[in-house]
């Protein structure tokens, strides 16, 4: 046989082969689907395996610019549309966001994940808790360390042994003022955490009777408007930049009896936070602020928002333990990845 007539032979071999090759592709992609560009198929494509077991559920909030989709959820009916009637209960902070969880007054709660880790830890196995929903991430301008604009405090190292104001205590509050403090080789042991709501933070400021006060917005805007308040630092840039701030929470009791409840719940999170990533989204924050949070209409449009993640990444979760345990927050090494509700219905 001649070599021409051997290649002749071999092309319909070799156009077999690759039409056989990109139907194995075709497919794996198939099955893949989303997750292949960031993951988000797992939590917001896919469907709902029948009607939610609890359509009426409590979520506790603090109202900040953190928890601001859910506020465009209610309005757009995107919970609706999940089979969910949701109930937002405003509380005051993040500790009694953990006893309202824990004490079964809501179904899930809104709170740092510093607070989620403690809380399991000093558990002892006794209090197993999931994240349900992913609700910010960090970004440089969401929180700031500010003294009244007068203070001579005008540096980190200034604040060594001074009364700084945080929403609680354990907390990614505290957690960032001292990775901040570090980052500038300022003195941190004598830091005299003094817990309250933010609100409560400017009129301390003004008195005196807080040298300085971890904010995040809306209240670092207010703050800015009516007091003039001068940023000591940012404590959200360099290492803490697109750290997990904050999550939904639900006890693992509840994630077990109501599997397809938290999957709505979780979906409609997802969905409310790609809105808030458009124009349209962001206005919509806006104005809730105005009427939700009580933001003054000439100060909503220049706030700063978070990221509102599509996915609950456990590689961004897992930095805030590790954070805690250097800075002596745990003494134990604490694993994400269990915490997550993984939303098979």
């Amino acid at each position: 046989m001649t070599r021409r007539n051997h290649a002749r032979l071999a092309q319909p071999r070799l156009w077999r082969r690759m039409l056989t090759a990109l139907v194995v592709v075709t497919m794996l992609l198939a099955t893949a689907g989303c997750g292949l560009l960031g993951g988000s198929s797992d939590e917001a494509e896919s469907t709902p395996a029948g009607p939610v077991e609890k359509p009426k559920i409590k979520v506790g909030i603090i109202p900040s610019t953190d928890v601001a989709p859910l506020f465009i959820a209610q309005q757009q009916g995107i919970f609706k549309k999940h089979g969910l009637e949701v109930e937002l209960v405003p509380l005051g902070g993040g500790g009694a966001a953990m006893t309202s969880l824990l004490g079964g007054d809501v179904d899930l709660t809104f709170a740092s994940y510093p607070l989620l880790v403690q809380a399991v830890q000093k558990g002892k196995g006794k209090v197993n808790i999931k994240v349900v929903a992913d609700a910010s991430a960090a970004q440089p301008d969401v929180a700031a360390v500010v003294v009244k604009s007068d203070s001579p405090l005008r540096n980190p190292e200034d604040l060594a042994g001074k009364r700084i104001g945080v929403s609680s205590t354990g907390s990614m509050a505290d957690l960032a003022v001292l990775a901040g403090m570090k980052a500038a080789k300022a003195d941190t042991s004598g830091l005299q955490w003094k817990v309250m709501k933010f609100p409560d933070m400017l009129p301390k400021l003004q008195s005196g009777e807080l040298d300085a006060a971890f904010l995040v917005e809306p209240f670092i805007t207010v703050a800015q408007a009516q007091l003039g308040v001068w940023t000591v630092f940012q404590p959200l840039v360099g290492r803490l930049d697109g750290i997990g701030l904050t999550g939904y929470l639900a006890l693992d009791k509840t994630t077990t009896a109501y599997p397809k409840t938290m999957a709505a719940y979780q979906r409609a999170v997802v969905e409310a936070n790609r809105a808030a990533a458009t124009p349209a989204g962001q206005d919509a924050i806006r104005s809730a602020l105005i009427e939700k949070a009580k933001v003054k209409p000439e100060i909503a449009p220049v706030l700063h928002l978070p990221t509102y993640p599509l996915t609950t990444d456990p590689t961004r979760l897992q930095r805030v333990p590790d954070l805690m345990r250097e800075f002596g927050l745990i003494k134990q090494p604490f694993d994400m990845r269990p915490m997550i509700f993984n939303n098979k219905s």
